[in-house]
């Protein structure tokens, strides 16, 4: 997919052996997607810790195990943070889902997706994801793009770096320029929809 690259980022660094940790982690998984949290200072990393991946369509999604993310609390305590969450797309490119999209709930860490799309030559790539809870006429926006459903419940639209700016987008790129998902949660119809909508900025990876 078209991207956006900040390219005044200082790029994030992991070194060969986490990388080939996440690797190793998401072939042993596949088909399932698996997940983990990346410990390190800023932008560096310093070790890649497997985590459950508790969602209920782990061939299609992932949700690290709440437990593991308290682990922060402990790398803070040491000085470090938890610089980054990543997963696997056992058959997909490594670039965020919708879902994926909608799962971004951790504005102050790298997104890292390992792609096994092609599995002799998997990819790891970084991103940062910014969701924007803005003030949109989901009637309009129903009307005027074309949704999608992604998962069970969870609708979204997505619109390229590359692609004209509709009318119905006009405030929305204002705040969150694209590419961008526009994502809503609704269970059944008629229940009040939770809509988000959710930047995505590829972050320069270093692996040595």
């Amino acid at each position: 997919m078209p991207d956006r690259t900040d390219p005044t980022a200082q790029p994030a660094r992991i070194t060969r052996a986490i990388a080939a940790a996440i690797v190793d982690q998401a072939r042993a998984g596949k088909p399932e997607e698996i997940c983990g949290v990346l410990r390190g200072r800023g932008l560096q990393a310093f070790e890649a810790i497997a985590v459950v991946n508790v969602a209920e369509d782990r061939i299609n999604n992932y949700e690290v195990d709440p437990k593991a993310l308290l682990l922060q609390f402990e790398f803070e305590e040491a000085g470090d943070e938890m610089m980054g969450i990543y997963h696997s797309h056992p058959i997909s490119e490594a670039y965020p889902s919708a879902t994926d999209a909608w799962n971004a709930n951790y504005p102050d860490a790298l997104y890292f997706i390992c792609s096994l799309e092609h599995d002799d030559a998997p990819v790891i790539r970084a991103y940062r994801m910014t969701t924007h809870f803005l003030d949109l006429d989901l009637a309009a926006l129903q009307g005027a793009l074309d949704f999608y459903e992604t998962r069970p419940g969870l609708f979204a639209y997505y619109h390229t770096a590359d692609s004209p700016i509709p009318p119905a987008l006009t405030d929305v790129a204002a705040a969150a320029p694209p590419p961008f998902y526009v994502v809503y949660y609704q269970q059944e119809a008629g229940q009040e929809a939770e809509v988000r909508v959710v930047s995505i900025v590829e972050h320069p990876l270093q692996i040595d």
